[in-house]
């Protein structure tokens, strides 16, 4: 894309992917972001039949949710939203 930095897409694709995520929520469905397929980008394009000239960032694998799996009733602890939100009125 010409003038635009690989910053301000790649924040674009984060939020696209964040979209989809919270949509797939909504349907009941669930979506884990996988960035370490972008370390094996030829092998997933060769598996997949992708154009060579496409990027590839991520991967998002997506299904019905195990809520009672043990992975997942795994918590971690966040900071509070003032220690890392600032807002402007």
């Amino acid at each position: 894309m010409p003038g635009c930095s690989a910053v301000r897409v790649a924040g674009d694709i984060g939020m696209y992917a964040q979209t989809l995520l919270l949509s797939l929520t909504a349907h009941g469905l669930g979506g884990i972001p996988q960035t370490m397929l972008g370390f094996y980008a030829g092998t997933i394009r060769e598996a997949l039949g992708i154009d060579p000239s496409l990027k590839l960032l991520f991967g998002i694998s997506l299904g019905y949710p195990d809520r009672d799996h043990p992975a997942n009733q795994y918590r971690i602890n966040k900071a509070p939203l003032e220690e890392s939100v600032t807002f402007h009125l």
